[in-house]
């Protein structure tokens, strides 16, 4: 079978390209597979051009590949979806679930492998609200502000009784930087928690910030927020804050320790996300798989399942705790363990999405978290 791997680049992440493809191929091996598929990749960007990708795809198709992979948002997969009808082939969408698809019907032959991002969003929320919080400030900035958090982040917490009172956006130049207006905010509303969304060195310079304030409000946090590819270069704010993530190294899984010592035997830290969505996409394959409804894999992350309605994946959405590790002085995610709320939020989720359809809403369109310099 030959397949082909649309990979992205990012300033954020710079390997992401290399850890999708590593997952890829130390999955195949794994599973005894080395060496029998034939594997061919092309660079996407920031995944942001669809035109570009359309062609690679296409290109691709015409020289007998069987199934691509590609890391992009639903607008894109969308785009390019008519050629694989035309082609009979497959497409597995590498997903960071940031996006909402504007599609209603499931794309024929397009399957998404998603990270949940909207999720572990809601998820979160949900968590805040539990504590007792029902006034919130949302934090992010300006990148994150055009992905669908931002609006998840208010759809979730109106919906369960509470609001947004308060928002507060970073600025674009990272030297324009400041938290002042939050800070002033909280300190004269103190019942006031915080619901923020960054990524990469956004996220430090959020956590630096808000070290001033320790102790004096309340942090939740989504998905990327907590990545562990960036925790371990944050500094420990001075307090610790909750999260709700698709997969942590520490989970508790036996697939999850084979995943991470095969991965870090390459590199340390080469286990991450997107060596997990590489990891993900191989096991779907298998040795000759291109059918992938209703099908479930036992991955690092837990049974994933993918939904034959919409053609996205499904899986548990972790708690955790972010803390300090006393070794470094740096960030830890610690106490991960499975949300009972994933499956009731997964279909209020569904009405959200429902709803941005049915509205003017704009978004960033390339692939969250793949930046250029």
């Amino acid at each position: 079978m030959k397949i082909a791997l649309l990979l992205p680049r990012s300033v954020i992440y710079p390997s992401i390209s290399f850890d999708i493809m590593d997952g890829f191929k130390q999955s195949l091996k794994n599973m005894g597979l080395e060496g029998y598929h034939e594997i061919i990749s092309a660079g996407i960007g920031v995944a942001a051009k669809n035109e570009e990708i359309y062609d690679h795809c296409e290109q691709f198709l015409l020289a007998g590949t069987d199934i691509i992979i590609g890391y992009m948002n639903p607008f894109s997969a969308e785009f390019v979806h008519p050629l694989f009808e035309s082609s009979g082939k497959s497409l597995i969408v590498l997903d960071s679930g940031y996006h909402f698809p504007k599609f209603s019907k499931k794309l024929s032959n397009a399957w998404f492998i998603s990270l949940q991002g909207g999720l572990c969003t809601r998820v979160i929320t949900h968590k805040a609200i539990e504590d007792g919080f029902r006034n919130f400030a949302f934090s992010c900035s300006f990148y994150d502000a055009g992905y669908r958090p931002s609006y998840v982040y208010a759809a979730a917490a109106e919906e369960k009784g509470g609001s947004i009172v308060f928002n507060h956006i970073t600025s674009l130049k990272r030297s324009d930087f400041t938290l002042k207006p939050l800070t002033e905010f909280l300190e004269k509303e103190q019942n006031t928690a915080v619901l923020a969304t960054f990524c990469g060195d956004m996220a430090e310079d959020f956590f630096a910030g808000s070290s001033e304030m320790s102790g004096h409000y309340k942090v939740y946090g989504t998905g990327f927020t907590a990545d562990e590819t960036w925790l371990g270069k944050i500094t420990y704010p001075g307090y610790d804050w909750s999260t709700a993530i698709a997969w942590s190294r520490n989970l508790k899984i036996p697939e999850n320790e084979i995943f991470v010592n095969i991965m870090d035997g390459i590199k340390y830290g080469k286990a991450n996300l997107f060596s997990l969505l590489g990891w993900e996409a191989a096991q779907l394959i298998g040795l000759e798989n291109t059918e992938f409804n209703e099908m479930t894999i036992h991955s690092p992350r837990g049974k994933v399942y993918m939904n034959p309605e919409n053609g996205f994946s499904e899986t548990e959405v972790y708690y955790a705790t972010v803390s300090k590790d006393d070794k470094t002085g740096n960030c830890l995610l610690k106490d991960c363990y499975a949300a009972s709320v994933t499956e009731m939020e997964r279909e209020a989720l569904e009405r959200n999405i429902e709803y941005i359809r049915t509205v003017e809403a704009n978004t960033w369109l390339n692939a969250y978290a793949c930046l250029e310099s």
